[in-house]
């Protein structure tokens, strides 16, 4: 755990450097999860459960075509965990290597935080997982070893039964995407083949070093530090080193497997994977927490940082030019000013409202 004040002192030692006009004045403070109590763990782990027992919000409306997406039709009959899941799924192409990455999954976590206090009585902030620790040794990491019924995460699971999570407060969570199936979680050192081998535009991205790359090989403390210490006030270029094709970002997706690396259940027919349904597994909130303090730290790190913001509304993919001119999104631009995409599912923001999370609409700090 001496890394935790380690990587505390060198990245958030920084944190009151620089004002981003602070305004609120109760923040609630985002805690790494091995830091938490047992009941404070449980707290958390209960309100997730308590969402996967609320129904079906009746408001949520696809905005993506469906030939776009590629995703399934909506399941009125799941609960309200599986609309989360359905609107990443519906907003894919939107979120991803565009310009509302960041301030997207910022405004979700938010939201979903929101969500558990409002509907399930959850009191304490919102935890974030600092897989940093867990870099060198994946597998076998300390992470994976905690089967407690009601405050454990649960470990890998069972590839005789489709990987299926065997312990833990959520083994056997039941979920509506792709279809009907309890949480999956599979080890995949060397995932990116796969990544690639699932769509011939995305294959375009790899080449034959970066297919056989290991996951954990891309989010250690110091490439991590190495990402909050540079580009200073330049957005696009802090987005690219943390969410390119072999990055931090999809890195911990992909070596995590299962749901949170959107691969298909085995009883799923017609299935295309992808980075989807990824909110299926509850890791994914405490994954993006932790991508959202690393925009935390960077922001607060240099002024001209705090403010920065830069990207596109559409991915470009069409070919590898193309995406090294925008890897944040091509035109049209977006700006501060621009609505965060929510297909009805929660209260609307635009991305000025979170670009500082110590003001105004955000109100919480990370330790």
């Amino acid at each position: 755990m001496g890394f935790i004040s380690t990587f505390g002192s060198l990245l958030l030692g920084a944190l009151f450097t620089v004002s981003i006009n602070a305004q609120c004045t109760n923040p609630t403070v985002r805690r790494e999860w091995r830091t938490l109590s047992t009941d404070e763990k449980a707290a958390w782990i209960s309100a997730v459960k308590c969402l996967a027992a609320s129904p079906h919000n009746p408001n949520l409306t696809a905005t993506v075509n469906a030939s776009i997406s590629q995703i399934p039709a909506m399941n009125t009959s799941g609960s309200f965990w599986d609309d989360i899941s359905y609107m990443h799924m519906d907003l894919n192409v939107k979120i991803h290597q565009t310009g509302m990455f960041l301030p997207f999954h910022r405004w979700f976590v938010h939201s979903v935080e929101q969500a558990m206090i409002e509907k399930c009585g959850f009191s304490g902030g919102f935890p974030y997982w600092n897989w940093t620790i867990d870099a060198p040794d994946f597998y076998e990491s300390s992470w994976w070893q905690d089967s407690d019924p009601e405050s454990g995460l649960g470990g890998w699971g069972d590839p005789d039964k489709d990987y299926e999570v065997q312990d833990g407060a959520f083994a056997g969570f039941g979920l509506a995407y792709p279809s009907y199936h309890p949480l999956r979680h599979q080890y995949t050192a060397q995932p990116f083949a796969v990544f690639a081998a699932s769509s011939p535009t995305i294959a375009q991205f790899f080449n034959e070093t970066m297919l056989e790359t290991y996951a954990n090989s891309t989010f250690h403390i110091d490439q991590i530090a190495a990402i909050i210490a540079g580009n200073p006030g330049d957005y696009v270029n802090f987005q690219l080193s943390l969410d390119n094709w072999i990055g931090a970002h999809g890195s911990v997706h992909a070596i995590t497997g299962g749901d949170l690396a959107g691969t298909c259940p085995a009883t799923t027919e017609d299935c295309i994977p992808g980075n989807k349904w990824s909110p299926n597994s509850p890791l994914f909130f405490l994954h993006h927490a932790m991508i959202d303090k690393i925009w935390s730290d960077w922001q607060h790190l240099n002024e001209t940082s705090a403010t920065a913001f830069y990207g596109g509304s559409v991915q470009a993919f069409d070919n590898t030019t193309y995406f090294a001119e925008y890897p944040t999104g091509a035109p049209p631009l977006l700006n501060t000013s621009s609505e965060i995409y929510t297909d009805n599912m929660f209260p609307g923001a635009i991305i000025g409202d979170v670009m500082n999370h110590t003001a105004g609409y955000l109100c919480y700090v990370y330790e």
